[in-house]
């Protein structure tokens, strides 16, 4: 069998398993996918609209909103005024974003090692490498390559 046929099959499978994983050991902490992915994007982009960190995270405005709100009163995110657009904000981390960051992080690194356990450090980086070269490459065929924004009953 051909096994090159299956590449999309067993990203998306790698993908729904890696999530499952994640979600499994994030239990009991309060945060959810969403949540950490809309933490982690404005911790690499602190300053981004909304309109970017919803392009950034793949998910629809609205839903962006909603968990912007919850955020904002945890404290964890501020949206303040953009000097350029009176009617935009800029989004950046509340005061109490620090400590939740590091647990993103603590979760991420076990979800990590989970998922490479058996696979020496050599393999794992020619992985690395093969898809941020896989991705350059679907990016470069243009709007067809563009994500779509994801949206489920989990992300709410």
């Amino acid at each position: 069998m051909d096994r090159l046929r299956n590449f999309g099959f067993l990203l998306a499978e790698l993908e729904r398993r890696y999530v499952r994983l994640f979600e499994q050991l994030a239990q009991g902490t309060g945060l959810t996918l969403t949540t950490c992915r809309v933490l982690a994007y404005l911790e690499r982009h602190e300053g981004v609209s909304q309109t970017r960190l919803a392009e950034l995270t793949a998910l629809e405005p609205m839903a962006l909103v909603r968990v912007l709100d919850r955020l904002e009163t945890d404290g964890l995110v501020r949206r303040e005024p953009d000097p350029e657009d009176r009617r935009a904000h800029r989004l950046v981390l509340g005061a109490a974003a620090q400590p939740v960051l590091r647990q993103i992080r603590t979760l991420s690194q076990r979800a990590r090692e989970q998922a490479f356990a058996g696979v020496d450090a050599g393999e794992r980086d020619i992985f690395l490498r093969v898809l941020e070269q896989l991705i350059r490459n679907v990016e470069a065929c243009g709007d067809a390559a563009q994500p779509r924004r994801l949206r489920s009953a989990r992300d709410d």
